[in-house]
């Protein structure tokens, strides 16, 4: 029965419920979903603004007024006026030795960068919703695990009463027979405790529930795959890009710069020269264009300007390179954990198959009255315990595998 339970157990922690894409935000608690789409609608948006950023606006104006003098009567006539004026122009960057093209190579470099931080951030945001949801899983198994314990310490205890009675223990073994138990209870609380803190986590991250999402497979990833498509590491050379732009910007700012300038404009102008004749109406429309060019001739802080901007640029490859190497070592201490826990599964069967050998003889032994039926329950359980270590050491390998997913670019 008990073999059963277990089997009951092993299955329906694996049952998928929900097949939900791995790095969909549809899994993302509704508020966090709307939030990240709309951050992603931001980065678009700027990249557009950023890109054409460059071209000026055209520039509309009006004005109406009325002139009056305070002088004699003759000269009111001759300065009271009425004026009606409009313009509409532009001046434009035609060329900036590079610079308009640098600084579309900017907006795309940024939204690059900043589309790879984006994803990069939901990446993370959906492995805390796996490795909590992997957490739950494991906590259960080891409340379940724990059950079995108790009930050794149940039957341990029972063992030492009954000798503590025939005077063949003294009260101090009794003793450490009660403190162990209550000790294995404290545990069950702790985990019971720990497992509420989990799921309350779960649900600050997701609308659903722990046994609604899949258990995903996550396979082992090449070290070579692993650096090429890290996340840290294509956000950190984007960076690169993005400054050594910015880099260029700053230098095509003191070189010449050619503009296109032009500009139409209309006036009119309602002229009194006396009380007893008509208005005179004068209307002028003009139009001009032009080229402008303009070179900065000293600037004191060009030089560290510049410099400052390339230094940027070469701290951020500097940068890269250090978290290649710390990437590599990385993936190196998540395999060595990965090895630990296949070492100790290895170890965990060799005491199972033990345990069988020990189960298989105790019974012949139990049937013949030669040993007592607590001793066959207290291996059987101690194996059932076993077994239990080796679901716990599979997550726990399943969530190193998750920190590697979900730290490389699909």
């Amino acid at each position: 029965m008990k073999k059963l339970l277990l089997v009951l157990l092993i299955l329906s922690l694996f049952i998928n419920h929900l097949n939900a894409n791995e790095k969909d935000l549809n899994i993302i608690q509704k508020d966090k979903k709307e939030y990240r789409l709309l951050d992603k609608e931001s980065i678009q948006t700027r990249q557009q603004s950023q890109k054409y950023d460059w071209i000026s606006p055209i520039d509309l104006s009006g004005n109406i007024g009325r002139n009056h003098s305070f002088s004699d009567e003759n000269s009111r006539n001759l300065n009271n006026k009425n004026t009606k004026s409009a313009s509409i122009g532009f001046t434009q960057s035609i060329f900036e030795s590079g610079g308009i093209g640098f600084k579309m190579d900017y907006a795309d470099n940024r939204f690059k960068y900043e589309m790879l931080s984006w994803e990069n951030q939901n990446s993370q945001l959906i492995y805390t919703i796996y490795n909590t949801l992997l957490d739950i899983k494991k906590l259960k198994l080891e409340i379940n695990q724990n059950d079995y314990r108790i009930v050794n310490k149940d039957i341990e205890l029972i063992i030492k009463k009954i000798q503590y009675e025939a005077g063949k223990t003294d009260i101090i073994e009794l003793n450490n027979a009660i403190m162990s138990k209550n000790l294995i209870l404290k545990e069950e609380i702790a985990l019971k405790n720990s497992l509420k803190e989990k799921e309350q986590e779960l649900a600050k991250y997701t609308d659903l529930k722990y046994d609604e999402i899949e258990i995903l497979d996550f396979q082992e990833t090449n070290k070579d795959i692993f650096l090429d498509k890290n996340y840290s590491i294509l956000e950190a050379d984007a960076k690169v890009e993005m400054l050594n732009s910015e880099y260029k910007i700053k230098k095509s700012q003191y070189l010449p710069k050619l503009s296109l300038s032009a500009k139409t404009s209309y006036s009119n102008q309602d002229e009194k020269f006396n009380s007893m004749i008509n208005d005179t109406n004068k209307d002028d429309a003009t139009a001009s264009g032009s080229l402008i060019l303009t070179m900065p001739l000293y600037d004191y802080t060009k030089s560290s300007k510049i410099q400052e901007s390339k230094i940027e640029v070469l701290k951020q490859k500097a940068l890269v390179n250090d978290l290649k190497n710390e990437t590599a070592f990385e993936y190196e201490q998540i395999f060595t954990k990965i090895d630990t826990y296949l070492k100790q599964n290895e170890t965990i069967n060799k005491n199972i198959k033990l345990y069988e050998e020990l189960i298989g003889a105790n019974k012949i032994s139990s049937e013949a009255g030669m040993t007592s039926k607590y001793d066959l329950e207290i291996l059987e359980n101690t194996k059932t315990i076993n077994e239990f270590d080796i679901l716990i050491n599979k997550i726990n390998i399943l969530q190193q595998y998750a920190k590697l997913y979900f730290k490389i670019k699909n």
